[in-house]
């Protein structure tokens, strides 16, 4: 298994990334994530060298949104204050969930910063899965 040096702030964007214009890919060399976006003309270069050397480019799923109900309930779960625990369930109602569910914590700081944490944890469990199924053993930084 190849070692690669990966930035966990630009791999969790392209993983949280729901726009359909915007593609990433991880560089297996440098660790970078590059996007892609179809209506750039500018990034037409960087889109010529991933299709040259595809080889070296990994193209970076999106979340799914299973595993963001996923999250969502296993946080809620964690939560302790029966007010909170009352009110973050109607935030699954919304179409933007994780709004929805910021905004409600937002009432409450240290969850909210406890939420962030703990999303942050789940998508990079789920990244180095991710990598690993396809020979990357990462480490973030």
């Amino acid at each position: 298994m190849d070692k690669l040096r990966v930035s966990t702030k630009d791999i969790i964007f392209a993983w949280l990334d729901d726009s359909q214009d915007n593609s990433y890919y991880l560089d297996k060399i440098e660790g970078e994530t590059r996007m892609v976006n179809r209506n750039l003309i500018e990034l037409r270069d960087l889109t010529d060298e991933i299709e040259r050397r595809s080889t070296r480019y990994l193209y970076v799923p999106k979340a799914t949104k299973e595993d963001l109900i996923e999250d969502l309930n296993a946080f809620l779960e964690t939560v302790e204050q029966p007010d909170l625990k009352k009110v973050l369930p109607i935030a699954f109602e919304s179409p933007h969930k994780v709004s929805a569910f910021r905004k409600i914590l937002e009432k409450a700081p240290e969850e909210l910063q406890r939420f962030d944490e703990f999303r942050e944890k789940q998508i990079l469990r789920r990244v180095e899965k991710w990598l690993n199924a396809n020979g990357i053993e990462p480490s973030f930084k």
